[in-house]
């Protein structure tokens, strides 16, 4: 009897974690729909701003933004405080240290999780708090300030981010890019200036070139932090999903266990009942 209570917990508190997994699962699906109706905007924006660099040249100034400097890199890695990632985490720091091979570097991480791993690892680094809705557009500010300073101070010479792509919503790869310096972006597309014609430039190029970058970099982070949301949702979908089918197959095979060991216990009892009539009967004659 002791047994078969514990078994019957077992089945009551599998079916509830069973239930609260599902709830989180429709939740995290949610979150993907609404975060995708998002993302639509911010690639239409990069698209028309990064054709303003076909029509006048800003590749020749010597600016920190457009030349390397010091050869210490900047890496940056956004991961997800939230459970149920599937090691998505993991392969956005591992990927980002392989691109730092034995150069000197240093390490950017956003979320308290990727910063545990990497103090686990006994790496030093800057920390940033994890992305959500409350604290996007402050963190994308203070983030982009931050390396912003640390190029123009040569603290840095070169930025790079490694963050989760949402491929599909069953594939997320990890995606390394080019923050700093902007080479590509100003080297973009020049065989068009010369069908523009002439343009008229009234501000110093060093100015123009600081507000074009940091509204680049502006709109690039918060684009990249869409995805990385857009991952996290669809990673966790996917791994809750597997989740469920495997706490729901626990559920039948408790289910059948307690079934199993009621009704033993149930002809246990029919033939001790069946036993104690016989002997009576066996008594009384």
């Amino acid at each position: 009897m002791p047994i078969l209570k514990k078994i019957k917990e077992d089945v009551e508190f599998n079916q509830q974690l069973t239930n609260l997994v599902d709830i989180l699962r429709g939740i995290a699906a949610s979150q993907f729909r609404k975060a995708k109706e998002r993302k639509e905007y911010f690639k239409t924006f990069l698209d028309s701003f990064e054709s303003f660099f076909r029509i006048v040249d800003l590749s020749k100034p010597m600016h920190p933004f457009v030349t390397r400097g010091s050869e210490k890199m900047g890496i940056i890695m956004i991961t997800s405080d939230q459970g149920f990632m599937g090691g998505l985490n993991t392969q956005v720091i591992n990927t980002a240290l392989g691109r730092r091979k034995d150069n000197p570097a240093e390490l950017i991480i956003l979320g308290r999780r990727g910063a545990s791993f990497l103090k686990g690892m006994g790496e030093e680094f800057t920390f940033f708090p994890g992305i959500d809705e409350e604290n996007k557009y402050q963190l994308l500010m203070e983030l982009r300030d931050y390396v912003i300073r640390q190029k123009l101070e040569g603290n840095v010479g070169r930025v790079i981010l490694s963050y989760p792509e949402p491929v599909s919503f069953t594939y997320q790869k990890v995606k390394l890019i080019n923050i700093l310096p902007c080479t590509e972006l100003f080297e973009k597309k020049q065989e068009f200036i010369s069908q523009a014609g002439k343009v008229l430039i009234e501000s110093p190029l060093g100015k123009i070139i600081e507000y074009l970058v940091t509204m680049w970099i502006t709109h690039k982070f918060y684009e990249i932090f869409e995805n990385s949301k857009l991952s996290e949702f669809a990673a966790r979908t996917i791994n809750l999903e597997k989740s469920y089918q495997q706490l729901s197959q626990k559920n039948k095979l408790l289910r059948y266990k307690y079934f199993y060991n009621f009704h033993r216990l149930i002809d246990r009892n029919m033939r001790d009942i069946f036993a104690s009539a016989l002997l009576r009967k066996k008594q009384e004659v």
